[in-house]
């Protein structure tokens, strides 16, 4: 991992993916599922936290978040490129955003 820190916290990169619209995409996001976990499985190491975000409760998942364990863009995106779902071309727009957890349970409480 780029250990890139500011103020002693360490700047990860968090990926925003959005899903195309419609049935084909979600049957899409279904029939490439298994690989995804299959891939995310074997990268474990590399994500600090990744999941499906939802427009409204108890409907199909509108996109993704996956922050991964580095500082580096270019790193991000080629763990990002080999995801089956990149390759089903589910997502409409993805977004890379360096990423710094400044509070919460995941970062410890308070991190200030």
């Amino acid at each position: 991992m780029s250990d890139i820190r500011m103020d002693n916290r360490v700047l990860l990169v968090a990926a925003v993916c959005v899903d195309k619209q419609g049935e084909a995409a979600q049957q899409a996001r279904l029939d490439h599922m298994q690989g995804h976990l299959d891939y995310f499985e074997s990268i474990l190491d590399k994500v600090a936290v990744a999941g499906p975000i939802f427009g409204k409760d108890g409907e199909p998942p509108i996109g993704s978040i996956l922050v991964y364990k580095t500082a580096d863009k270019a790193e991000a995106r080629a763990l990002l490129e080999a995801d089956p779902y990149y390759h089903a071309d589910i997502w409409e727009k993805v977004d890379l955003h360096l990423f710094r957890g400044a509070g919460g349970d995941l970062v410890g409480g308070k991190a200030w």
